[in-house]
């Protein structure tokens, strides 16, 4: 079956090289993988979303892909020959919508679609022989359509949308300070209008950073919350009347987190908006743009100086924000049919992951499947490295005294943070050497977590004791 695979894989390079690259700007197709046996949904989308893991260490790099029944694990290292490494059930099937986010060496993952699924979470340290099941349960998320991993504050972000005694609690933040046991701190209550009824009752997706989150509130709008106290957040500011109003879907920020774009899904064809959020209590409307009249945008990331834009018809499109007053294509890559019969109903490039270190560009398609792209080298900014390099840690387990040897990409101090399985901080320190020990014999208990990170980097390690 693997062996059918990959020649199936092969055999849609060839087809797409020939009818769809002629098709594109700024990128060069490397590889593509599809299975057109797989269940269809409505007689057409056999995928959802994806994201993108790297091993620094073994120099790899995969994509987690959902499809209507399953969740698909592709090693994409020779971007020529796309492997199916594991294929896993997704908690439930038939299903429109799946989301994942990576952390550290671990792939949380959801579904939605009135189908009561489960938040699942893998182990992919074992990539690309295996991927371990580490959890699975829906006391926490069983009908979630999106979740947001802020890695810096170890907190995974669920819109699962649930009821709690009457109030609407369309977001929980849950810990994920041990990767494999996540713990709710707290939830999102929608603010109640002057009739007494919430004022949205969904938050389908959102963006976190620096505990800020950024609510998609579909047609209510975007709600910015300050979460530094899980269990009280802030409403800091509310954007719900802008140019091209609609559906408001998602959204990303800058690395400055002083400029944001996001998606209106409904109707279709609305722009997407460029916002200065300079004064996040004042966020100032900027400009709109568009690939072409009638297209959908459905996600947009925010990548140094560019917009990379899963489209849905137009495919894959990217954007030069170099100034917010002249915003312009510069690439696209058309994963479907081109052009579309016609815009209606939802087709076409759902995701796209543009952070590989490889400089690779995965995206993909609802019915053609997963496509892997090199970028023309006009195109800059990309894969802001966001895992430490070469750690080596070792005994692990150990009977107290631990070896630390970590060369990060860039050379910055490093902040240790030690916690035990509750999530208590143990210790913190600054640390300047590439080698260096952690005595943890000074401490009860038998398991903790080691977090390393420096200004843009972070690595997240479970430790063991021998008592």
């Amino acid at each position: 079956m693997k062996k059918l695979f990959i020649i199936t894989g092969l055999l849609f390079v060839s087809i797409y090289n020939n009818e769809i690259n002629a098709q594109s700007l700024g990128f060069k197709l490397l590889g593509h993988w599809n299975d057109t046996s797989l269940n269809k949904k409505d007689g057409y989308q056999i995928w959802n979303d994806l994201t993108g893991y790297s091993d620094l260490q073994k120099q790899k790099e995969y994509v987690i892909a959902g499809s209507t029944d399953s969740i698909y694990f592709f090693d994409i290292s020779q971007a020529s020959d796309i492997r199916v490494a594991a294929v896993k059930y997704g908690a439930c099937s038939n299903m429109v919508n799946r989301d994942f986010e990576c952390y550290s060496h671990y792939v949380y993952c959801v579904s939605d679609n009135k189908n009561r699924g489960k938040l699942q979470i893998f182990d992919l340290q074992y990539l690309p022989d295996s991927v371990k099941l580490v959890y699975e349960s829906d006391s926490l998320a069983y009908n979630t359509h999106s979740i947001f991993i802020d890695s810096v504050s170890s907190r995974l972000y669920m819109c699962t949308n649930r009821y709690n005694n009457g109030e609407v609690s369309p977001v929980d933040i849950v810990s994920i300070i041990d990767p494999e046991i996540p713990v709710k701190i707290g939830s999102i209550v929608a603010p109640q209008l002057p009739d007494g009824s919430a004022a949205f009752k969904t938050i389908h997706e959102l963006y976190a950073r620096n505990d800020t989150i950024y609510c998609s509130a579909e047609y209510a709008g975007l709600y910015i919350y300050d979460v530094v106290d899980a269990a009280k957040p802030s409403l800091i500011s509310i954007i719900s009347q802008y140019p091209q109003n609609g559906y408001n879907h998602s959204s990303s920020l800058d690395k400055t987190g002083k400029k944001m774009i996001f998606t209106d899904e409904i109707p279709a064809g609305l722009s997407i908006k460029y916002y200065d959020l300079t004064d996040i209590k004042n966020p100032k409307f900027i400009n709109t743009f568009q690939s072409n009249p009638g297209a959908t945008a459905h996600n947009a990331l925010y990548v140094g100086n560019f917009a990379y834009v899963s489209y849905y018809h137009d495919g894959i499109y990217v954007f030069d924000l170099t100034n917010p007053m002249n915003i312009y294509p510069l690439a696209y890559f058309h994963s479907s049919a081109w052009p579309p019969v016609s815009y209606e109903g939802y087709k076409g490039c759902w995701g796209v992951h543009p952070y590989f270190n490889s400089g690779n560009i995965a995206i993909l398609d609802m019915g053609e499947g997963l496509f892997v792209l090199k970028p023309d080298s006009a195109i800059t900014g990309l894969n802001e490295i966001n895992s430490l390099k070469e750690i080596l840690i070792y005994p692990n387990p150990s009977i107290g005294l631990v070896q630390i040897l970590c060369h990060s990409s860039t050379p910055q101090p490093i902040e240790l943070s030690l916690y035990d399985i509750t999530g208590k901080c143990l210790l913190q320190k600054q640390v300047f050497q590439t080698t260096f020990e952690l005595d943890l014999s000074a401490f009860t208990g038998t398991q903790f977590i080691l977090k390393l990170k420096n200004q843009n980097q972070f690595e997240v390690r479970k430790l063991i004791k021998n008592q």
